[in-house]
């Protein structure tokens, strides 16, 4: 999913690379661990009627990793840009060399782990890839990216419950994050068998996305069918029996 901002390419690039003020010992569900599936309604966004019957606004939370502020090095900032174009050229082992320079350089750097990880996926090299993306998170815990990026590769890995876990935790870390709700509603659905959980999670996506990705709302409704519940999770009081009514509720531009 693409979000629209007037941010510079500088910028990003600088976003990516960002460190933490401080690293925390973090406890990451891993790959081969016996985890039980935890609650993740609590984080699905809630709105309220008035006294009028007219739905509150629903005033979302600040993304923390673009909250960070940090001054990163000028030779880091240039590795990593080469670092990314090499890999679009799909020269990957250029790309991990000059990556893992600046991981040694500057090692309170999340961003760069984050690429590694990408390109451990590339090569299917999955556990490789966990490790990076754990790696990301300890150095910055509001790496929100990171997380989901490490949900998918344990996703691949066939460790479903381990994932769901992940993902928890990035919506403890930013619970407006539509990426985190829509791999929850993907992974509810096709590898845990909770339709119900699925619909939630997709409505809240949809619902923080303000209704844009067509292909969702598709399965939104398909989910809809199967589970019967018309009622919304978001929404007191509203019945949401077509898409369309969700779109005409929260589809603001």
């Amino acid at each position: 999913m693409k979000f629209v901002n007037t941010m510079t390419a500088a910028t990003w690039v600088v976003m990516a690379l960002t460190l933490s003020a401080c690293s925390s010992k973090m406890q990451l569900p891993e790959a081969g661990q016996k985890v039980a599936l935890v609650p993740t309604e609590q984080y699905v966004p809630r709105q309220k009627l008035d006294e009028n019957k007219v739905l509150v606004a629903h005033e979302a939370k600040e993304n923390p990793y673009l909250a960070t502020k940090s001054k990163i090095a000028k030779g880091s900032v240039l590795l990593f840009i080469e670092a990314k174009k090499a890999k679009r050229a799909g020269k990957l082992d250029v790309a991990e060399q000059k990556l893992k320079v600046i991981t040694k350089q500057d090692k309170e750097l999340s961003g760069p782990w984050v690429m590694l990880g990408e390109i451990a996926v590339e090569k299917k090299q999955y556990k490789q890839a966990e490790e990076a993306f754990q790696k990301a998170i300890l150095i910055n815990p509001d790496n929100i990216n990171a997380y989901v990026a490490l949900a998918k590769v344990q996703r691949l890995m066939g460790e479903f419950h381990v994932a769901q876990n992940t993902l928890a935790l990035a919506l403890k870390v930013w619970p407006d994050f539509p990426e985190a709700h829509l791999n929850l509603g993907i992974l509810y659905d096709l590898y845990l068998n909770e339709p119900k959980k699925a619909q939630m999670h997709m409505e809240a996506y949809l619902f923080l996305n303000k209704y844009k990705n067509k292909q969702a709302i598709a399965w939104y409704q398909e989910v809809q069918g199967r589970t019967g519940i018309q009622n919304s999770f978001i929404m007191e009081g509203v019945t949401t029996s077509t898409t369309e009514q969700l779109i005409a509720i929260g589809g603001d531009e």
